[in-house]
């Protein structure tokens, strides 16, 4: 299976193509908070070996993983609407797609859907917009509240941001292999403060009333972090499915991420099945 770095837009991205010709639209995939396009390596893999489908991970600013550096300071200046004009523009490259976002990137992916209408948009246990804050972010700001008035003023500074990984192993990577955990914390990066106190704040807004694409939920029922009573939540806001799996948040990664991307390639068949338009 051929896998290239490719430049979409203002955004590298990691693409991944089968050996024969490809079938269906091709998947961007957008990562979330501290994250990189590394997070799809698996599931774009399958998705070309099994699936037969092209997809595009899109690296968001100042996301690529290079170990022993400071973070740029201009990423703490980062909105989640300036992530969502950067992977507007890499979707306009890639044209016609499915577009699946993970937790920070599946809110990125909601402002996409409200101003680009596309085969499909999927919300992978997603962070969710405005009106759902004070739910569904308590168990962040119950962590953060325990933890040093440092931690706090970096994000409310806007400061590039690194959770720490008793947070992670506490909210996040809990359904990871202990192995695993340290791999994917040493290859997390700093973020935007800017985008985190966006987040907890209640500060993003999304008119459903926009959005004319399909769209479909999936959660964790044991995510800790953005739990599932506010993913239920979200796919009322937009009266699209929620499917549901034993997992915790970090759904492309935990073990049986196989069954996810099975799952979403045949959302994304099924949604071709029904006649959208391939081109």
């Amino acid at each position: 299976m051929p896998i290239r770095r490719a430049r979409l837009g203002h955004l590298d991205c990691i693409a991944a193509e089968p050996e024969g010709e490809s079938r269906g639209l091709p998947l961007l995939l957008l990562h979330g908070l501290g994250g990189g396009a590394w997070c799809w390596e698996g599931m774009q893999r399958r998705l070309a070996e099994m699936h037969g489908r092209r997809s595009y991970a899109a690296e968001l600013p100042y996301h690529a993983h290079l170990p022993g550096l400071e973070a740029d300071g201009r990423l703490g200046d980062f909105s989640v609407e300036t992530f969502a004009l950067f992977a507007a523009g890499t979707m306009e490259a890639i044209g016609n797609c499915f577009v699946a976002g993970h937790s920070m990137g599946g809110l990125m992916a909601q402002k996409l859907a409200e101003s680009f209408d596309r085969a499909g948009y999927i919300f992978l246990s997603s962070a969710p917009p405005w009106h759902m804050f004070r739910r569904a972010y308590w168990p962040l700001w119950r962590w953060a509240l325990r933890q040093p008035v440092r931690l706090l003023l970096h994000s409310l500074n806007q400061d590039p941001v690194l959770f720490s990984r008793e947070m992670e192993d506490e909210l996040i990577n809990h359904r990871l292999p202990a192995e695993l955990r340290g791999a994917v914390y040493a290859r997390d990066v700093p973020d935007s403060g800017r985008a985190l106190v966006q987040m907890c704040g209640g500060r993003i807004y999304v008119d459903e009333s926009q959005i004319h694409s399909a769209c479909i939920a999936a959660a964790g029922s044991d995510d800790r972090l953005i739990p599932l009573s506010e993913q239920r939540r979200l796919a009322a806001k937009y009266q699209c499915p929620l499917e549901i799996f034993d997992r915790g948040h970090m759904l492309p990664i935990e073990p049986g991420w196989e069954e996810i991307a099975d799952w979403l390639a045949g959302w994304c068949a099924t949604r071709e099945g029904q006649g959208i338009r391939l081109a």
